[in-house]
């Protein structure tokens, strides 16, 4: 496989109705919702109206059309997760409660779902380039949140495993399918997550 096969193709704008805007849309809510294997290149051509080889002259493989899914999404993610601070005057409690949220209702990944993904059913290139997307339009807001509010953290604090154990705690109850979503609501979690559950 030639190691160009998996970089996004930047010299294609992304502009809505073109063929390549459709592939990519119509693979977000596959990718999302049913994860990389389970997900058919041949089934997201024929819902577009395409063929699979179609498919294929805008992204050279499924690996290619993954990242460049997610880079699209996290793109977006990446433009409203930095305003939010600003919204709650960095307030720690309240910025991680908006921020969940806006996780949650606007881009509901199946996290588990996609974590598996990049643990195991693709290839390590793919799943760091994917970990690189994941890590600057998800983590970093959070890692930046953490580290404007160290003075209400522990010391020797770590922003980014803190951001890396955020993320583990809120992905049960990100995605609708599973039976933890409904469980606790997010303020819930954020204040067990920052308090704890003792007295």
């Amino acid at each position: 496989m030639d190691s160009n096969d998996n970089k996004p193709n930047h010299s294609l704008p992304i502009q809505p109705y073109t063929t390549r805007y459709l592939i990519l849309e119509k693979a977000q809510e596959h990718f999302m919702r049913d994860g990389y294997k389970a997900t058919s290149t041949r089934r997201i051509a024929k819902e577009v109206g395409i063929t699979q080889p179609n498919l294929y002259h805008h992204f050279a493989n499924k690996e290619a059309l993954y990242i460049a899914v997610l880079e699209m999404v996290a793109n977006n993610a990446l433009d409203d997760l930095k305003l939010i601070p600003a919204e709650t005057d960095h307030q720690l409690e309240e910025t991680l409660i908006k921020m969940t949220y806006y996780l949650r209702e606007t881009h509901p990944y199946n996290f588990p779902v996609m974590l598996n993904d990049m643990k195991k059913e693709i290839s390590p290139e793919t799943s760091f380039a994917l970990y690189k997307i994941f890590q600057k339009a998800y983590l970093q807001p959070f890692i930046d949140l953490f580290e404007e509010n160290s003075a209400q953290l522990i010391e020797n604090f770590d922003a980014d495993l803190l951001a890396n154990h955020f993320f583990l705690v809120i992905s049960p109850y990100m995605n609708p399918d599973n039976l933890s979503y409904s469980k606790l609501s997010i303020e819930t979690i954020i204040d067990f997550f920052l308090n704890g559950i003792k007295r």
